[in-house]
Formats: structure tokens, sequence, C-alpha cells
């Protein structure tokens, strides 16, 4: 199914083509001209340096020569590792590049037709879930000894990679913007799919084998499914970023990993010495150089030992410049972060063992402007005030609980390492508003708001977007991951920081349809990062659940996008409504004057000794509404765990919970119990017997139950 692709810019490539080919006249792009600001905001430009045409460079260009290839990759003068690892990855799928490169063939120059030649090309790039198609002209910055400035091939006549590199620094406001970034962003941008990082416990996969071997497993099954990975290793404190190792490898750098193996040594290696099958993985550098000079390095011994048809036998092939083997164990022992990235493909005939995804757009925005009210609070970067203590992030005097602050620190700390520049939690800004209570500022919000911060910040923490999904699997794996608009483009005003954003995972009542009041149980939780994506993989139990994606300070406004991944079918929507909306029928009903929550923990005593327990379910039945829970097989103590929320406009009415076994033909009743509530009572303990039903003949089962109720309706 084809997915719709929007002009970036409002600039349409088939247009503006057919428009220099009528003039006559090559593509001159007014909105990436060939001036200083395409190139740096902050850096003066090398001395000599000038712009031309590839047919200015050399006599016959090609946009491919011999096709497509990670040969083609060479990092120039630009601190850019980061997207031309993520290119080498895309270089080596051509399902992938030539979503990147679309009509390669027609955008090729054609000696035999040069009057087609118009000088304009376009990419594509996946931003925020959707595919932007970016126009550049062909104009490329050279340095004074007439080599490109920036990306390059090794072959002098081929220009994709260069072209692709001015249109992605297009689209991020200019060349110098690419400076510094994360490989898992460009990976997204160039593929739509959706980076999980990995961090590694090198001393913990230095002494288990088994924690290895399960690490290997892991980058196999991805590497099957055509997922791409990179990685590379973070420098510790003191250390620089681009410094080299012994070994050749240089920290802080993106490598690629191209190919993962188990080989089986023949006779000639087993004679030095080792085990008969070795853990490898294949990787390369962006840079066109290869670094390793460790074992199965090509010029360690275990390499040079065996000639080139033993090595192709073994399946220890080298395709390209930069790239080299490493033993996993070594791997292990230096590389400490890992990128992998999931594709997501749309197809009719879904394979199970494929992802399915699901996304809702949303904003982290203040409420509408009251008349005669002053201003809501805006969080920007212009002025700093601290926060209040309540909300300290690293380096402030930690309250018990303020796990999300200890986190963000843990990813600040990650980030400087990598020699990335973050935003200090500690302080914000307010154009107007709020207040200033004992010398430290309180950010004021109201309810209608939709930017309540973290899980720390109790008071405006369910202000924020909520999504609702249902698991009907009894267990279901899930990958959930929240983007927010990419900033980079803003670097050249003095701003470009990306938000710490995060987003926690509720488990709410199985029958609710509007949004949370309360927090009542926490089913997962992300940590919070100042990167353009934040992930998380886990496996949710069935019953219904609700995400709230977060900033971490409330306040902050931005857009953002949250994406649901899963193997069977998972509807996502957002809740908006603080009430549920009334149908027809119960328009002409009195109005719900109690909202009552019933949580159906477990029951026991539902079997008699000796005697196969019974399959049994649940019923909890109020008003004109009921909630049944799943099948529990031959259990005589089930676990319900089951939430419900009713809204009630008769109170006096009592609430039943019937328990049930069931049958062949028929099912029957094992027992019920009624209870009443009082109209304002917060987490009332209860365990109930049960009766009629089979209690009669000396069944004593009971149930455990909690209950809370309120006369305000958007108390639960």
């Amino acid at each position: 199914m084809p997915e719709r692709v929007y002009d970036f810019q409002g600039q349409s490539f088939h247009k503006l083509r057919r428009a220099c080919l009528r003039r006559g006249a090559l593509f001159k792009d007014p909105l990436f001209p060939a001036t200083d600001q395409s190139l740096f905001y902050k850096r003066q430009p090398p001395p000599g340096l000038t712009w031309k045409r590839p047919r200015e460079i050399c006599k016959d260009p090609r946009l491919f020569v011999d096709g497509i290839s990670t040969r083609d990759l060479h990092q120039g003068s630009l601190g850019n590792c980061w997207m031309v690892a993520a290119i080498s990855c895309l270089a080596s799928e051509p399902s992938l590049w030539k979503k990147v490169i679309p009509d390669h063939l027609n955008q090729e120059w054609n000696p035999k037709r040069p009057d087609l030649y118009a000088g304009i090309f376009h990419f594509r790039f996946w931003r925020l879930g959707r595919w932007m198609d970016v126009v550049v002209d062909d104009r490329l910055p050279v340095s004074e000894d007439g080599v490109l400035l920036f990306c390059r091939s090794a072959t002098p006549r081929e220009f994709w990679s260069a072209l692709l590199e001015k249109a992605y620094a297009k689209l991020n406001g200019c060349y110098e913007a690419l400076e510094g970034g994360n490989t898992a962003e460009a990976l997204i941008d160039f593929t739509g799919g959706v980076s999980e990082p990995l961090s590694l416990d090198r001393e913990a996969l230095r002494l288990h084998s088994d924690q290895r071997r399960a690490l290997f497993q892991t980058l196999t099954k991805v590497h099957e499914c055509k997922s791409l990975i990179t990685c590379s290793i973070r420098p510790a404190e003191g250390e620089t970023v681009e410094s080299v190792l012994e070994c050749g490898l240089v920290r802080g750098h993106a490598y690629g990993i191209t190919a993962v193996r188990k080989v089986r040594l023949g006779e000639k290696v087993l004679k030095t010495g080792g085990t008969s099958r070795l853990f490898m993985v294949r990787m390369r550098n962006p840079w066109g150089t290869t670094d390793w000079t460790g074992a199965w390095s090509q010029r360690s011994e275990q390499w040079q030992q065996l000639s080139r048809a033993e090595r192709d036998k073994m399946g220890l092939v080298v395709r390209d410049v930069g790239e080299f083997w490493m033993d996993f164990e070594d791997f292990c022992q230096h590389f400490t972060d890992v990128v992998v990235c999931r594709l997501v493909e749309r197809t009719l005939l879904w394979p199970r063992s494929r992802w399915r995804e699901v996304s809702c757009y949303g904003e982290w925005v203040l409420p509408p402007p009251t008349h005669g009210a002053p201003p809501p609070t805006v969080l920007q970067s212009n002025l700093t005030l601290t926060l209040s203590k309540s909300s300290n992030g690293p380096g402030g005097t930690k309250q018990s609980g303020n796990r999300k602050e200890d986190r963000l620190g843990e990813s600040q700390q990650e980030g400087r390492r990598r020699g990335r520049s973050e935003p200090d939690v500690n302080k914000v800004t307010a154009e107007k508003g709020g207040g200033k209570v004992n010398g430290v500022w309180k950010v004021e919000l109201d309810k209608r708001s939709r930017c309540g911060g973290c899980i720390n910040h109790r008071d405006t923490f369910l202000h924020n977007p909520q999504f609702m999904f249902e698991v009907r699997a009894k267990e279901e794996e899930v990958l959930i991951c929240l983007q927010q608009e990419d900033r980079r483009m803003w670097r050249k005003n003095g701003k470009g920081e990306n938000l710490p954003i995060g987003f926690e995972v509720l488990k709410v009542e199985v029958n609710r349809c509007s949004r949370v009041q309360c927090v009542v149980e926490q089913a997962a939780s992300s940590i919070y990062m100042d990167s353009r994506s934040v992930t998380l993989r886990g496996t949710l139990a069935l019953g219904r659940y609700v995400v709230l994606p977060t900033t971490f300070l409330p306040g902050v406004t931005g857009c953002f996008l949250l994406r649901l991944f899963s193997h069977s079918r998972i509807s996502l929507r957002e809740l908006r409504e603080d009430l549920p909306s009334p149908s027809v029928l119960h328009c002409l009903l009195p109005q719900p004057t109690v909202v009552t929550t019933v949580y159906l923990r477990r029951a026991s005593g539902l079997s008699l000794p000796k005697q196969t327990a019974p399959d049994v379910y649940a019923v909890v039945r109020c008003e004109n509404d009921n909630v049944r829970t799943r099948v529990f097989k031959e259990s005589g103590n089930p676990e319900f765990n089951l939430r419900t929320i009713f809204y009630r406009r008769y109170p006096n009415t009592d609430i039943s919970v019937e328990i049930y076994s069931r049958g062949l033909l028929w099912d029957s009743l094992l027992g019920e119990t009624r209870l009443q509530t009082a109209e304002s009572e917060r987490s009332r303990s209860l365990v109930m017997n049960l009766r009629g039903g089979r209690s009669r003949s000396g069944l004593r089962g009971c149930v455990y139950l909690e209950t809370s109720s309120s006369v305000c309706l958007t108390d639960l």
C-alpha cells in the first residue's frame, strides 16, 4: 500500500524540473542557496571554498557507478559519522535506499540526452510519521584543492552520497546542523522504522557466557529480520570523543554491523588453539578505513593463516573498504551501546512474526486563555528560573521517589560522554504568569492544559494527553515509541535542543472510556531523555491500558507522535473527555450522581477438597452494565485482577459479583455476593462470602474486593 509523500517547503520536484526544462536553465534552489548560510551558522567557511556542479568537477558525472554500496561513503570534514553510519546501513538494503532515492533511474545522468538534465534531484526522509520529499540543486561545496568538502564516494564521478547529504542538510537547516547527532535519529529518518537502544554491561558480558550468547542470539534474530544495527563506544568520564583505543577502535564513533555469524573453524586454525565454533560480527567504519587490529583483523594471525577460499567457505567475507570481522567476545569487551532499527512493513498479508503499527499525533499545549485572565505559564528557553525543590533534577535536593530525575540524570551523563550538549533540567523559563512562593517559582496550570510534566508532578501529571489501547490476548509483547518534532533546524536561531520526554503506561478499568483521573496501577514506565525518540519494549497482560506521553517539566509545549507496535491487531485512540459520552437512550434517563470503582482481586474456595477445580469466570453487574473476566482453567483460587468503573444513576442499588463454572452445554452459578457502597469512600477492602448457586451444597467460596466511590464524577 503506497504511503502519501509530502513536498518539503512546498517544492514539487516534477513541477520544478518541467519548468527548468522549458526555460533550458539548470535549477538553482532559492530555499537552499549556494551561500555560506547553507553551510554554517557559527564557524567561518574554509578559504577558497566554491560551489560547483558535478560537470564542473569531472567530465562524466553519474549518480551511481556500478550500483550503490557502502564503498560509496566517505565522511568529509563534517562531524556527522552518525549520519554516514546510518546511510551505510541503508546502502546494504535495496528496498530501503530506493525509498530514500526515488526514481533513481530517472534521476541518473543520460549522456545521450544532455537536454533532459535540469540540475535538480530529490530525496525522501521520514519525519514524525510522514515521508517528506526534499528537492535540491546539484551545486556542491568544493574545497580549495578541488575536492568535495563533505561526504563523497570513493569513485570521484559518483555523486549520490554527496547529493543525499545535501538534501539531509537542507531538511535540518544547514550542513553545520548535522554536526554531532544520534545514529538512531538518522535510521528513523531514512527508514520510518523504530530505533531501540541497547545498553551493554561490559563487565557482566565478560564474566557470563550465557549473557553473551543471549545478546548474540538477539542480534542474529534482528539481523535476519532485516533490521539495521549500529554500535558505538561511549567515552568514560575524562575521555574524549573520537580518541583512538590501542586496538584501533574509536570512542564515540558510530560503526555499522553488517553481518552476524556463527563460524565453524577448520583443522588448520584449531592447531593453534581455541574452540571449534566462534561467534563473529562484521563491522563497518563509515570513514572507509579498517581500524581494528585485534583478533581476526586483516593483518592478524588468525586471518592470515587462512586462504581467501577458506575464508569464503567459512562465510568470513569482506565486501567493502572499511569492513572487518571481530570475535563477539572482543565486541562485548569494547562496545557499550547498540542501536537496533526495527523496520515496519505495511502489507495486506501480515505474517505473525512482523510488527503491526498504530499511531496517533498529539500536542503538549497550554489551556485556552480565559477572558480577563493573565496568560498561562509557558516554558521555553530564554530566561532561567529555578524550579521548586519538589521537582529537583540532577544535582538538586532529592526527594524520595524522584526516580524520573535520577533516570534523566543518567541519560544526561551518557549524553555528555557522547559529546552531545544536554539541557539543564534544573532550569526552566517563563514568559508570563506563574507565581513565586518563598523565593521559588511555581508553575500554575489549570486542568484544561495538556502539558502536565512527568509523574513526579502529581498535581499536574494527569493533565497530559492520554491514549488508550487494549490487550485482548493473555499476554502481548508491545513496543511503544514516543517521538517529538525535530528541533535541529532551529539551531541556526540559537535553539534546537530536544525536550526531555518519556511516558507512563497505566493499567485502567476494563470498561473505562474516558480520561484517567487518578493513578491506580503503573504497568510500565520509560526513561526520560532529551532525544528525538524514547522507546520501551515489554510484555503486557490482558486488559486495558492508557499511555501518557509527557515532557519532564510541566508547562513545556510541543508536538509528538506516539507509535505502538504489536503482533496482533490493537487499536489506539486519544481520550479527550473527562466523562463518558451518553448514548441517545441514556439521555432519557437521570444523570449519574456517583462514580464507583470495583477491583475484584481474587476468589478462593471454589472447589471442594479432592475434587478437580472447575473452569471459572466472574461477572460484575451494576445497574444495566456488566463486565466479565476471562475463563480461568481448573482454578479453585483464581487471581481475577479485574478493575471496573461505573457511573451510577441509582447509587442505592446493589452491585453484584457472580462466579460461574464453565460447562460443555451451559454454565452454572457457583455463588454470588452483593455489596452496597457509600457515596464517598476510598480504597475500602472487603472479603465477602459467596451465596446461592453451588455454595448451598457446602462450597464455602469468597471473593476479595476493593471499592472506591465519589459524588464528584471526575474524582476516579
